[in-house]
């Protein structure tokens, strides 16, 4: 009589088979919590940036204006934002009065520091940093939040088109009825002083007017790629980096190179649509069905008189 000492070709062979079928019906549960724990970090983020908002807003008795630099791109309100989110010591180095990302600048220099507080935890790698900025030869980091410019097309409550400011511009104008737009009225140049909208300019309601959302689509990394420094913010008649106009459907139109870097899709890496947070501090979560024109439109708009319901 002999017994046996292992397992034979064929029992080997089935045990891996099981354990294959036991990790492929495992891992899609694996990556579904993954995603549940990233979404809601995202959310978390999200209500730390409102929050902070608000927190600028009770200080300086405004939301966050851009500094007057003209032509010039200057810091954004990430950037001015910094102390209500536990970054005071980066945000001391900032100074509003210089550019953005002059090379001789001190700003500049800050983009080289990681903000997690910016970043979705969707994102990937390649989406952590911006395409075109660099700090001594490194790329900068960038953000995954924007602000909310306004709406660019028609009210479909009164027929008129909504207010945009520099008509000229070779990336899409800079829409004014939002949060944080670059100037909140219609100006025919450059002002000599910005202006930052107050709460009690947000007469359609402060929960049916969007402050913030996600920019973090795949394929915005891609050339020519979307994301910028954190650091930077607007310049009149040109470029926006911190807020963008809702102009056109989640996840439709990414950068072209030029004509529409103000105008690209807002949109997250999480499945069907995107985080968002509202003028009231609140973040939900907007499928990327809604409608454009009827729905999202109107929840960029702060005092278009628009009824926007089932969101």
């Amino acid at each position: 009589m002999h017994r046996r000492s292992g397992f034979t070709l064929i029992e080997l062979l089935v045990v891996i088979a099981i354990i294959a079928i036991l990790i492929g019906l495992l891992l899609p549960a694996v990556q579904k919590v993954r995603e549940a724990a990233a979404r809601t970090q995202c959310i978390n983020n999200m209500k730390q940036l409102a929050l902070a908002l608000h927190g600028y807003h009770d200080v300086n008795g405004t939301f966050p204006k851009a500094p007057p630099l003209g032509g010039t791109t200057s810091v954004g309100w990430h950037a001015l934002t910094l102390a209500f989110i536990e970054q005071k010591a980066i945000g001391e180095n900032i100074n509003p009065a210089l550019a953005a990302y002059s090379p001789a600048t001190i700003n500049r220099t800050q983009g080289a520091n990681r903000i997690a507080t910016f970043l979705c935890p969707s994102w990937r790698e390649e989406q952590s940093h911006s395409t075109i900025d660099n700090v001594n030869g490194v790329n900068a980091f960038t953000t995954h939040y924007y602000g909310n410019a306004g709406p660019k097309g028609t009210n479909p409550t009164n027929g008129q088109p909504y207010a945009v400011n520099g008509p000229s511009s070779s990336q899409g104008g800079l829409a004014c009825e939002g949060i944080l737009p670059y100037h909140p009225s219609v100006t025919p140049s450059a002002p000599k002083q910005t202006g930052g909208v107050t709460m009690t300019a947000i007469t359609d309601g402060t929960s049916n007017t969007l402050m913030l959302f996600e920019i973090s689509w795949k394929g915005l990394e891609v050339s020519p790629g979307t994301y910028r420094s954190w650091v930077r913010g607007a310049a009149w008649d040109n470029d926006s980096s911190a807020s963008k106009n809702v102009t056109n459907a989640m996840r439709t139109v990414k950068y072209n190179g030029g004509g529409n870097y103000n105008d690209v899709s807002m949109g997250s890496n999480h499945p069907g649509g995107c985080n968002v947070s509202f003028a009231d501090g609140s973040v939900r979560f907007l499928r990327d069905s809604i409608d454009l024109n009827t729905v999202l439109k109107p929840l960029a708009s702060r005092g278009g008189n628009e009824v926007v319901s089932n969101f």
